[in-house]
Parts: structure tokens; sequence; C-alpha cells
């Protein structure tokens, strides 16, 4: 018994030392199921969109209930911005109708109110898309009967992406930031969220808590607002490429944009004698890319998360793409987001990042940074 005792001391001493507290599991956080479409990627560069905003599909998928009638809605979420909009039944998605299970039709909805403000949102790099719509409010529903009410958003008519966006980057206006509401509403304690999926496109968009079982190691903890000084990145030839800015991490792009100087070494390790990128150097073996995101936090991101072969195998595509300039702000999405544990506390402008854990176990705690 001395023994145990003494263990549980020198544990607790150490992790007191480490800086690291002993967090306590708690119960007020809102927990919704996140799916992954992977699927969308290749389609949306084989038509030539290298920053993953041409033709809207999204990459991390959740479903939001709102109206009197409690109707279920598919969004993507989004960390480059913090607005949620979501399209009205007839509205028009990639040019068309859009689908069914993406739209709200807010006349079957006693509680909407639409506030008759136009608004025009711009999203990509440069504003490479637009949205519009008019700011309208309604109850967002969540399980065990819980609501949000008179929650603002904007009710479109038109987008280029296939359903609505619901943004999570950080805001503090509590009438349109999502996380914002929820903190109000005496839901969670503390404003922020964190972002996790597994090996088989399921994950979890968490409200209000960490879940300690899913990450490997300590969160590297940066006070930013989604950028991190991210160190370097080394190719499978042993290339170490200094990043020479911050990188953005963006769930709504399906790219790595970074600096002119790392892809030009990357697409030469890559290509053949007709100096093109070659799907037979790029997917054999089992090579991958290492990214240094500084504090002792590196992430593995295999090659075939980058380069893919087209329908016929004519053709090596690449997720890779060229920042504007050299020394601007890169843009990293998808193929690091997957194999990261991401999560932002809005209250102090922390940013939390580790290698994801793959585990049906769950420790869900509060923010402690």
């Amino acid at each position: 018994m001395l023994l145990f005792k003494s263990t549980i001391l020198v544990a607790l001493l150490a992790a007191i030392t480490s800086g690291t507290p002993v967090a306590k599991r708690h119960e007020k956080y809102i927990a919704y199921p996140v799916e992954r479409g992977d699927a969308s990627i290749k389609r949306r560069y084989e038509q030539g969109s290298f920053d993953g905003f041409q033709d809207g599909r999204a990459n991390y998928f959740t479903n939001l209930k709102l109206g009197s009638n409690k109707q279920e809605v598919s969004v993507m979420i989004d960390t480059g911005s913090s607005l949620l909009n979501i399209p009205q039944t007839g509205s028009q998605c990639l040019g068309g109708e859009c689908a069914n299970g993406v739209a709200f039709d807010p006349n079957e909805s006693t509680t909407f109110k639409n506030l008759s403000k136009f608004t025009k949102g711009y999203y990509g790099g440069g504003g490479a898309v637009y949205v519009t719509g008019f700011q309208s409010t309604d109850d967002f529903y969540f399980d065990g009967g819980k609501k949000l009410p008179n929650f603002e958003f904007t009710l479109l008519n038109h987008t280029f992406y296939a359903r609505g966006l619901l943004g999570i980057a950080p805001s503090t206006d509590t009438n349109t930031s999502y996380v914002e509401s929820v903190k109000k509403a005496g839901y969670i304690n503390k404003a922020g969220f964190s972002l996790y999926t597994t090996n088989d496109q399921q994950g979890t968009f968490l409200l209000g808590g960490v879940d300690k079982a899913k990450f490997e190691g300590e969160l590297a903890i940066y006070n930013s607002k989604l950028s991190i000084p991210a160190k370097s990145l080394t190719t499978a030839n042993g290339s170490v490429l200094d990043f020479p800015a911050e990188i953005q991490l963006d769930s709504g792009s399906s790219g790595i944009i970074i600096d002119p100087v790392i892809v030009d070494q990357i697409n030469k390790e890559v290509s053949g004698k007709d100096g093109k990128i070659s799907c037979d150097i790029a997917l054999s073996g089992d090579k991958k890319f290492t990214f240094d995101l500084g504090q002792g936090v590196k992430i593995d991101v295999p090659y075939s998360d980058a380069f893919y072969w087209n329908a016929d195998k004519t053709k090596c595509g690449s997720r890779i793409s060229k920042t504007t300039a050299h020394y601007t702000t890169q843009n990293v999405g998808i193929p690091l987001i997957k194999h990261t544990y991401l999560t932002h506390n809005y209250e102090t402008g922390n940013l939390g990042v580790a290698p994801v854990k793959h585990t049906d176990e769950s420790n869900i705690v509060d923010f402690w940074f």
C-alpha cells in the first residue's frame, strides 16, 4: 500500500514539474459525430483546383438540427472561417439545386426569422468563391432536448459549395459564433473545440472539451488563431525543408499550399526523366513526409495523401501547390489535419496540436491550457 501511494505521489509531482495539470474528467460538453470525406479530394484536384475551393466538396461533415421541426442538415466544418451558413431548399449549390440533406426549408419552421439583411461572403485564396443569402435566426437543437435559441446564421440562396459551412475560427460575437453561443447558453464551461478523426473516416467534433485519450504524447501549445510557427518538412529522401512562414491549419482545404522553394524540391524528388511528377516514384514503397510542428511534435503524412493516379492511370496528380509568393503564410488542409489532434481554447487564445491516436478509449476533460 505504501508503494502504491508513493507511486501516485511521484506521478503527481512529475505532472506538476512538467507543467501538465492532472485534468479531471467532466460531462459539460457537446459531441458531434464527424465523417471525413476523403473520396471527394481526388475529384476536386482532377478538376484543376489546387486550393480545394473549386467544387465546394467538404472534407469534414457533421449534422446540425434546426427549426421547430428539428430539420437535420449536413454541413462542412471549416476552421478557416467563423460564421455558419446553410442553403435553403431550392437554392443553388455548385451550379445545380442543392441536394437533399444539406438544405433547410424555412417554411417548415415556425421559429424561423428572416432578418432581411442581405450578405455576401468570400472564401478561398483571395476570395476565390462566394456565397450569398440573408441573415436569419432559428433554434438549434442538441441531443437530450437542449436548445440553442435564436442563433444567427446566413440562409443561402447561392453557394459554390456542396453544402453549408460551419465556421469555427475564433470569434467573440456570441450572436454568430456557434461555439461562443453554446457557451453563452450554459452548455459548456469554456468556449473552444477539439477535432479528431479515425482511420475509418469517422470522428468527433467536440465543443467545450479535450479528449486526452485521442492523441499521442503532449500537446504542442501555441498562442495563435489556428496558425502555427511550424519548423520544417522532411521528405522521404531525407531533405529537411524549413518553413519560412507560419502554416495555417484549414479543415476547409484539401490541399497543402506551401512555399514555392519547398514545392520545387518535393516535385524534383518525385519527377521522372521527363520532368513530370511520377506516381511510380511517389507512391512506391512506404514514403511519408514528416511535419515538424515544433515543441517536439512531429506528424507523418503518407505520400498517398499528397499524390494520386487519375482514373485511367495516365497521369499523376498532386495535392501540393505553391503559395503566391515566398515568405507568405502557408495553408495546410486535410492531408495533415487528418493525422492531427487539433484543439483550440478561444478564451486563452491557445491552440493545441499532437499526433492523433486511434483508439476507442475516451477521456474527455475541460480545457487546461
